[in-house]
């Protein structure tokens, strides 16, 4: 009973502490275990680049189309019609919709290649949104954005086989069990 007592005593003089600082201009808000898992789960949430947290498919099927192209180089008008069309047909969008995914994924890859590295990143957040006929469509859109200028070159050929190798390693994850 008395450690009891003493425990209580302790409590109460910790809060009583925690009050008087307060009081004084002490912030000890940091203190709240709450408050501080929600700074937590907001750092790890605000600091993931956009592009790599993308949990859709069809924002990992524009990406990786626009990828697909920019790889060659600078984007072409043409290359870029041949796009949206593609987009418009496997995807069944208007012609609005197809350009609002064009912006969006021009703007996350910022004008630059898509280095094949990055592509398990891109593709984790939605890995579990894409079905057998999602992942067919994807590579059958990334492979007709490629055959817009055909000769293939080797940056095409990494992405389009990082592509099969991400779905290839998550099937063969899930069948194991």
């Amino acid at each position: 009973m008395g450690i009891l007592i003493e425990f209580l005593g302790l409590v109460v003089a910790v809060a009583l502490a925690l009050g008087a600082l307060k009081r004084n201009g002490v912030d000890i808000g940091w203190l709240n275990p709450f408050t501080f898992l929600h700074r937590l789960r907001w750092k790890q949430k605000s600091t993931v680049p956009p592009l790599y947290a993308l949990v859709h498919p069809i924002d990992v099927v524009g990406v990786l189309a626009l990828a697909a192209v920019q790889t060659s180089g600078l984007v072409t008008s043409k290359q870029k019609e041949s796009v949206l069309a593609l987009l418009r047909q496997h995807l069944s969008m208007d012609e609005a919709e197809a350009n609002k995914l064009w912006i969006l994924s021009s703007h996350l890859l910022r004008h630059r290649a898509l280095d094949p590295r990055e592509v398990p990143a891109v593709l984790e957040p939605s890995a579990d949104k894409f079905s057998d006929y999602h992942q067919k469509t994807l590579m059958t859109v990334v492979r007709a954005a490629i055959a817009i200028e055909p000769p293939e070159n080797p940056a095409q050929s990494e992405l389009v086989t990082a592509i099969e190798a991400f779905f290839n390693k998550r099937k063969t994850a899930s069948a194991a069990w």
